[in-house]
């Protein structure tokens, strides 16, 4: 097996009634979570796997994680059809202003931006998750989109004596 044979697998939408995971997605259980194997029905439709007794989902599918339907995969000679900016940002707290990010999303054509001022320790952040599943939902109908993040502030810490630097 090798590592592309996933992609195989997923081709086509899987044929077992209970998962009926469509193309693109990984197969799933009943209790609605990500299937640790393919299914046998789905897996043997690739011609090299015919033989095989079990397809492992990659570490990459998250097995055992809540399934969640993917982007189909782009057919063959298709071009998309359109292209959509969808813009993030974020500030920690309300006294910290937006303008400057919203302002450079625009300038950088971002046609949907999605705010929120929520602190960086906060796990949950509602506005990106709405801009995450408005960005799968085009892509699923064959938009390309391009999510645009202001900046991404990556602050690394050392531990001496106790403090962050």
């Amino acid at each position: 097996m090798s590592d592309e044979d996933f992609l195989r697998v997923e081709a086509g939408d899987c044929p077992m009634s209970s998962c009926a995971a469509p193309a693109g997605s990984p197969c799933r259980t009943g209790k609605g979570k990500v299937a640790i194997h393919y299914h046998t029905a789905r897996f043997r439709l690739v011609p090299h796997l015919v033989k095989t007794l079990n397809v492992p989902t990659p570490p990459i599918r998250k097995p055992g994680s809540a399934w969640a339907e993917l982007p189909r995969p782009a057919a063959a000679g298709t071009t998309p059809a359109g292209h959509v900016r969808i813009g993030y940002a974020r500030a920690s707290t309300t006294r910290q202003s937006l303008n400057t990010q919203l302002d450079s999303l625009k300038s950088a054509g971002v046609t949907r931006i999605f705010s929120e001022k929520i602190s960086t320790r906060a796990t949950n952040r509602p506005e990106l998750e709405r801009a995450l599943t408005l960005t799968r939902e085009l892509r699923a109908s064959g938009i390309a989109v391009t999510l645009v993040v202001h900046e991404l502030a990556c602050v690394p810490y050392a531990h001496r004596s106790g403090g962050r630097r």
